[in-house]
């Protein structure tokens, strides 16, 4: 009976309302991202011929057969990781039984489910 009670023209209207304001404004954040981006001046730029030579040059020199101070470090860096990553460990498993001392807390659980009538 509940569902002969239900206006389903205005729930369907609510829903399309709900479906297209939420579609309008990923859309508007979109075109705010953009243009922030663009006003901000994080727009994709094409290299243009001098840099492109620039990059060409230094693709030339890092090639040589001494690296830079810079690929020496990175070198000295990776081999550092690799080889101190972790400590050794003896792979030996020890399992020592340890005592508990008495605790009174520890005994008055027992006493807790104590059903007497």
């Amino acid at each position: 009976m509940m569902l002969l009670s239900i206006d389903w023209g205005f729930a369907g209207v609510v829903c399309g309302v709900g479906i297209g304001m939420t579609f309008c404004i990923l859309v508007g954040l979109i075109c705010f991202i953009k243009l922030l981006s663009w006003a901000v001046g994080l727009k994709d730029k094409k290299p243009t011929v001098e840099a492109k030579a620039e990059v060409k040059d230094d693709k030339k020199t890092s090639t040589s057969s001494h690296p830079t101070s810079h690929e020496q470090a990175a070198i000295a860096l990776a081999m550092h990781l690799y080889f101190d990553a972790h400590d050794e460990e003896p792979h030996v498993i020890t399992i020592e039984e340890v005592e508990k001392r008495y605790s009174p807390w520890s005994s008055k659980i027992y006493n807790m489910r104590n059903f007497t009538k």
